[in-house]
């Protein structure tokens, strides 16, 4: 079976988040960028559709650009692929569904590194979420820190957001050489260039020396990876990042982590909405499959299961909330995301706060009521 033939549960939940993501990303930045262009660099599309027909980025993103046409928003698509034959298919996927877009996707063969700096000059000047999803390692690190450093930043200047693929199924191979006696340190060099330095290689081993080591130390060195590149990362850029795990299954270790980064803290908010929403189409779809042929796999059953969560997730923000406010003092949510969300952060979303925050307001708890953009608002004690 081909990468192409049929998409995993993984790519169901990245897709889901992106085709969540897009919409306030076009709408918001676009609003008053020139001629309200947009730009979405697909750095490795890869054949734009599945076999079966399912959605892949290049066709998503097509879709997207036709119905965001009517804000109006430019949703300028750009697809880099390396693998000729993928390639070629891409391109046909191009000419049947973009040929009627307000702005012509364009396409570019050979690797993302050799053309990334050309794109970066194409869309200056205007708002770019860059995609970076290659099948196996990354990008060199400093080549991808360049799409923040080359452009402009301060008040007034377009969006600058990434969303990497950051390999897990990769690093815990290449890890396997720290330990191993038949260890390559070419191959630890590549992983090298993806961190940005070698340290990435203490780091692992700080939690899993040796080859024995415990499934539970690999988790957490993988971890504290990730972890440790996307803070470089983020400081590197001067930008906001996120990080998310992207699994088959729940139990399953991740298949790859994505790392998000943004200079705007609106960007986190829609972010966090997005994943959200991701998960919860993830979810579904994973119901739908392990359930197939059984009494449990109508919508009703899934719907009870997704109300269960959203149950909990409502009682642990309300519980927060009322911890944050016995000080005496009024907040903005968004100052305080993670104290509020707890271990709900990633999983629950704004519905879920106003839900938890009209309960404190009706118990007299606060005097602010549930209306609005609260992840922006100020909450206040009764």
């Amino acid at each position: 079976m081909s990468f192409f033939e049929e998409k995993k549960a993984a790519a169901i939940l990245k897709h889901a988040i992106l085709d969540s993501y897009i919409d306030p990303f076009v709408g918001k930045t676009g609003k008053h960028s020139t001629d309200h262009r947009v730009a979405f660099i697909d750095a490795y599309a890869g054949e734009g559709r599945y076999e079966s027909g399912a959605e892949a980025s290049p066709s998503m993103l097509m879709r997207k650009a036709q119905a965001l046409s009517a804000l109006p928003r430019k949703l300028e698509c750009y697809f880099v692929e390396d693998n000729p034959e993928v390639f070629a298919k891409l391109e046909a996927v191009v000419e049947r569904e973009g040929s009627g877009l307000p702005v012509r996707p364009q396409l570019f063969p050979g690797k993302a590194g050799k053309h990334l700096t050309h794109l970066l000059n194409l869309v200056d000047g205007i708002p770019l979420l860059l995609f970076l999803d290659p099948y196996g390692l990354m990008v060199p690190f400093e080549l991808a820190v360049t799409a923040f450093t080359s452009r402009t930043r301060g008040y007034g200047a377009p969006a600058t957001e990434l969303l990497i693929n950051f390999n897990a199924t990769g690093l815990r191979r290449i890890a396997g050489h720290l330990t191993s006696p038949k260890g390559s340190e070419a191959t630890l060099r590549a992983m090298d260039e993806v961190f940005g330095g070698s340290e990435w290689r203490q780091i692992w081993l700080e939690h899993a020396a040796d080859r024995n080591a415990s499934d539970e130390d690999r988790a957490a060195a993988e971890e504290a990876v990730v972890n440790e590149y996307a803070g470089r990362f983020a400081k590197a850029a001067r930008c906001g990042v996120w990080t998310a795990d992207v699994r088959n299954r729940a139990h399953h270790r991740p298949v790859y982590h994505l790392v998000f980064l943004t200079r705007h803290p609106d960007g986190m908010s829609a972010f966090a909405e997005a994943l959200s929403l991701g998960l919860e189409k993830w979810r579904k779809a994973l119901h739908l499959i392990d359930n197939a042929d059984t009494l449990f796999g109508d919508e009703d059953a899934f719907k009870a299961s997704e109300e269960t969560l959203a149950a909990e997730w409502v009682d642990e923000i309300a519980a927060n909330l009322r911890a944050q406010m016995e000080g005496g003092q009024a907040f903005t949510i968004i100052d305080r995301y993670n104290e509020v969300f707890g271990s709900a952060t990633g999983l629950a979303r704004q519905t879920h706060l106003r839900k938890a925050w009209k309960r404190l307001h009706a118990a007299g708890v606060t005097r602010t009521d549930s209306k609005g953009d609260l992840i922006k608002k100020r909450i206040e004690p009764a």
